[in-house]
Parts: C-alpha cells; sequence; structure tokens
C-alpha cells in the first residue's frame, strides 16, 4: 500500500467573494511524495506572487491519504485554522487530485486582532495567517515579550520560519534582547540556533553582532571549529576574520601544518591570503631543500601570484643562478625570463649572468 503525501498547487484564478467579502476562491492540485507526513503547499496568485512551505498531513480534516493508487476517488476535506477554514473539493485519480478550494476567514480572529490593536487584515494577509497557523494566542506571546501590533508581513515571516517565543525568550537570555524581526527571521533561516550561541559565548565571544552570526553559519562555521581555533592560539578572532577564513578553506590541519614548517605567528590574515593562492604544504615543502626556509607569507604569496615553482627555482640553480632573493625571483618571472632563454644565452656564449643583467636585457629588448 502506497502513502500519499500530496503537493497541493494553489492557483488563485479568481479572487471573489461569492456573494460576501468573506470569502476567496482557487483551485488546487496535487500529486504523490515520499514523503508520507506532509503536504507541501506551493501557492501562486496575482500571477507574480509565489510561496511553498509545508503542513502536515494530519492537520487536514476529512483528507483520506490511503489507497489512492489505482482508484478514482471524490474527496472533501479542510484544514481549520483560528484565522479561518479552507475548505477543499476535487478528486483523486491515481493518487494525483485536483479541484477547488474555498477561504473563510474567522470574525472572531479579527475581532480578538483589533482587541489587541491591530488594523483588520485584508483577506489574503488572513489567508496566510491561516495557512501557517498564527492563531491570537502566539501573538498575545509576542507582545507580552515586547513584540506589539507587528506588521502582517513580519508575523506571517515569523511564523513561515518558526520564531517562536522560546527561541526569542532564549536569545535574550544570551544577551540578545528586542532583536529585530528581520534578524530573527535570517538567523532561523541560516540556523543560528541558541546552542551555537551558547557554545560561541563559553569560547569567548559574546554578543556578536547578528549579522556576523548569520553569516558565520552561511559559511559552515561551527563551535568545534572555532574551538580548534582558540586551542591553536586564535582566541577573540572578529566575526569576518572567522567567516573568511571558513570562506578560503582555511582548516585548522593547514594551520598545523604551516606551523610544522615554522609558520607559528600567521595571522588570519596571512592564513586566508595563502589559502587564496595556494601556498599549500606541498609547495613549502619543495622550497625548503633549495634554501627557502621560512620565508614571509607575503613573499610566499607573491611567488604564488607570479608562478615561481619550485621547478623554476631549481632549474635556475642549476644554470648557476643561486640564492637569489624572493624578490629576485619574481622579477625575473615578471619580465618573462624563462630557463630556455638562459640557455639559449650561455649557449651564444654570455657569461656571469645576474638577476638584475637579465632583467635589464628583458627590460631593453637586447641581448648585449
Amino acid at each position: 500500500m502506497k502513502v500519499l503525501t500530496l503537493l497541493l498547487s494553489l492557483t488563485f484564478l479568481a479572487m471573489y467573494a461569492g456573494g460576501s467579502s468573506d470569502g476567496l476562491k482557487g483551485t488546487w492540485s496535487s500529486e504523490m511524495r515520499k514523503h508520507p507526513d506532509e503536504i507541501q503547499l506551493s501557492l501562486r496568485y496575482r500571477k507574480n506572487w509565489n510561496s511553498s512551505f509545508g503542513i502536515p498531513a494530519k492537520e487536514f480534516k476529512g483528507l483520506v491519504t490511503k489507497n489512492l493508487s489505482g482508484a478514482t476517488v471524490d474527496q472533501e476535506f479542510s484544514l481549520e485554522r483560528e484565522a479561518g477554514t479552507i475548505a477543499f473539493t476535487g478528486r483523486f485519480i491515481d493518487g494525483e487530485g485536483s479541484g477547488h478550494f474555498t477561504f473563510t476567514r474567522s470574525e472572531d480572529f479579527i475581532k480578538g486582532l483589533t482587541a489587541m490593536g491591530y488594523a483588520e487584515p485584508d483577506i489574503e494577509d488572513q489567508f496566510s495567517l491561516a495557512i501557517h497557523g498564527v492563531g491570537l494566542g502566539y501573538l498575545k506571546e509576542l507582545a507580552s515579550i515586547g513584540y506589539n501590533r507587528l506588521t502582517y508581513d513580519d508575523i506571517i515571516s515569523m511564523a513561515i520560519h518558526e520564531v517562536t517565543v522560546e527561541y526569542i525568550k532564549g536569545l535574550t537570555k544570551l544577551g540578545y534582547s528586542k532583536v529585530p524581526t528581520d534578524d530573527l527571521v535570517s538567523m532561523r533561516i541560516h540556523d543560528v540556533d541558541l546552542e551555537f550561541i551558547e557554545g560561541l559565548k563559553k569560547l569567548g565571544y559574546e554578543n556578536l553582532p547578528t549579522d556576523d552570526l548569520v553569516s558565520l553559519r552561511i559559511h559552515g562555521a561551527t563551535v568545534a571549529y572555532v574551538a580548534e581555533l582558540k586551542s591553536l592560539g586564535f582566541d577573540h578572532l572578529s566575526g569576518d576574520d572567522i567567516t573568511s577564513m571558513l570562506i578560503h578553506d582555511v582548516s585548522t590541519d593547514f594551520i598545523k601544518s604551516m606551523r610544522s614548517y615554522g609558520y607559528k605567528k600567521l595571522s588570519p590574515d596571512d592564513l586566508v591570503s595563502m589559502s587564496i593562492h595556494d601556498v599549500d604544504e606541498e609547495f613549502v615543502e619543495a622550497i625548503v631543500p633549495l634554501g627557502y626556509e621560512t620565508v614571509p607569507p607575503d613573499d610566499l604569496v607573491s611567488m604564488r601570484i607570479h608562478m615561481v615553482s619550485p621547478e623554476y627555482i631549481k632549474g635556475l640553480q642549476e644554470l648557476g643562478l643561486k640564492d637569489l632573493s624572493v624578490d629576485d625571483l619574481v622579477s625575473l618571472k615578471i619580465h618573462g625570463v624563462s630557463l630556455s632563454w638562459i640557455k639559449e644565452l650561455k649557449e651564444s656564449g654570455y657569461k656571469r649572468l645576474t638577476a638584475d643583467k637579465l632583467v635589464s636585457m628583458r627590460i631593453h629588448g637586447s641581448d648585449d
């Protein structure tokens, strides 16, 4: 026996009262999904407006989800909310359904809103409040913690993204009081949960701006990563520093590896720049036996930017150009001094070629 999860696509082909100002009518469609417990609603109206969200199947009254495969079944079911009721009628054929719906809003809900100081919602806002299960109790709880007379857009967005009263109270205990609704929604969207904030606080990161918290989570920050950084001596970094390190894949293994080559005091900026320009363990390990130990990080980056490879350095040394500074190596590459060109000069009788001489010859286009 197959279990049906419905994808309802509500397309408002007409918005009309049906004889009063309290009705909203449209169409619905559904198809079978693998997830057995939730109906994923996709809404569209006024041509350019659309939204998608989930509602547990058990919240629909009268909806039969069993034995639909291979059958043709007419159904009437409803979604009853404090803000109003959405009544559905239609037919399922082999598990796929379609039909019409009517939303009837609750006058008691409107009276409750106005008693709390809210303006009477238009039918579209009330429909959204109903779809997302917003009740007067939720609004009263929000008011009790300082969130009074919010816009309906804010209320609906908070409901969609599960900004609960418990979450807001938890933030207050952690030092984030009266967070703007837009920030609350953004924090929930990006999984800035109370455990994450509390974990950072224990590591010494108290009262980071909410924008920093969101950015950290967007780029994959975990309490474990920040704790590892602290164990390596990187404590009290800015949120921007941690985010930048995450964006550019500065792992704690990379930091440890660099330290094994003598780079024990690299700054976050150094690490980020090195990672951006592929100054990796393999490169550092290859240039050490060529006489380039603990090269300053800026010089390592410059070498990678200008493609000063270990093979190039070794080739120069084999041609008699030894003990060159990083500046010399970079200058040679910038001016197109290739190993093959140096070989040609030597075969032509040039002796005592220095880095400065080779660069000068390239600049002036002369072999003399």
